[in-house]
């Protein structure tokens, strides 16, 4: 396969450009190359951060850059990426992803004569609804609604009968129980998305996605053998054929962009420990 060049698979490149300094003209020139806004450069890279992903913008316009350049250009963006995630701006983001993800409480449960009320009113206003519809039709077709309207008046009888267990003080007691269960179970949710998500503090996010980045594209054969068919270019090896995109990514990318790629995302993860 023609080795095409592929600098954002190495999760640097194409989305991270530092918001609130100017970019330098090798960035730059790189954006305009990418056909890429800065505001979408930093929407991308936040986005591929936050799940973990490597979408890759501007693929295309990338092959028209010199093979010996790619691994310049990747510690070039890679820097970029970096200083990026220290901003206020990236902080921001993070923080409003960290809240996105809050576990939401359990609803308190009604009491049982608040449901009581709500359903006898619901049950009251579907029978009058049915009454009305029965009337508003031909003589010879309202016996067809007499069994409907039956059922929910001994529905509506049944929700006043002292005998019915379904309103009782148990059912409070067991109503609170399950509740309180659920509350237990939502404060251990909200321990571990304080630890996954420590308010403020985004390097376990970036963490993630730098591990990803280098599990994934760790046992890239870049002497993997190729072939056409049917005008499609296809490993050769089946094992090849069905790795993940950014695998394939980085082999037609080379191996020299990909070990800067590397290099810089340990230096980077060596920085977060």
């Amino acid at each position: 396969m023609k080795k095409i060049l592929i600098i954002l698979p190495m999760l640097f490149i194409g989305a991270g450009f530092y918001a609130g300094k100017i970019i330098d003209d090798k960035a730059k020139n790189l954006l305009q190359t990418m056909k890429l806004s800065e505001d979408n450069a930093k929407n991308t890279i936040f986005s591929d951060i936050s799940s973990s992903s490597f979408y890759l913008p501007g693929i295309k316009e990338l092959k028209s850059i010199a093979e010996n350049d790619r691994a310049t250009q990747v510690e070039v963006i890679g820097k970029y990426v970096k200083d990026f995630t220290s901003t206020e701006d990236f902080k921001k983001r993070y923080n409003e992803y960290r809240e996105s993800r809050k576990p939401s409480p359990p609803e308190k449960p009604k009491t049982m004569e608040e449901l009581k009320k709500e359903n006898k009113e619901s049950l009251k206003k579907s029978l009058e609804e049915m009454k009305t519809t029965k009337a508003s039709v031909p003589a010879d077709q309202q016996a067809m609604f007499d069994e409907s309207i039956k059922y929910l008046e001994e529905q509506l009888k049944a929700i006043d009968d002292p005998n019915n267990t379904m309103y009782s003080p148990e059912m409070d007691k067991y109503s609170q129980m399950g509740y309180e269960q659920q509350m237990e179970q939502h404060k251990k949710d909200i321990e571990e998305w304080e630890s996954k998500y420590p308010a403020n503090n985004p390097k376990s996010l970036i963490k993630i996605w730098l591990q990803s980045f280098l599990e994934q594209t760790k046992d890239v054969d870049f002497s993997a053998q190729t072939a056409i068919d049917k005008n499609r270019t296809l490993f050769v090896k089946q094992e090849y054929e069905r790795k993940n995109n950014l695998w394939k990514l980085c082999y037609r990318g080379g191996k020299e962009t990909t070990e800067a790629a590397h290099k810089f995302a340990n230096s980077w993860l060596n920085e977060l420990k």
